[in-house]
């Protein structure tokens, strides 16, 4: 995903809840590394950041 304007994280696709919301900067990537379960962030120059852990939550629309 792309941030579109500074963006505080906490949830990621409805999924993965963060411990420690993250700001993402306009126009910087983020991702949720799903080996490690932590937010990553393409910072400029691509320089990526990795922040807190992630926790995956499964839930069912009725």
């Amino acid at each position: 995903m792309t941030a579109d304007r500074l963006t505080l994280v906490s949830v990621v696709d409805h999924w993965f809840y963060l411990q420690e919301p993250t700001f993402v900067a306009a126009g910087q990537t983020y991702w949720i590394d799903r080996e490690t379960s932590q937010l990553c962030v393409d910072r400029d120059g691509h320089r990526v950041t990795r922040h807190g852990r992630a926790r995956y939550t499964a839930w069912m629309a009725r």
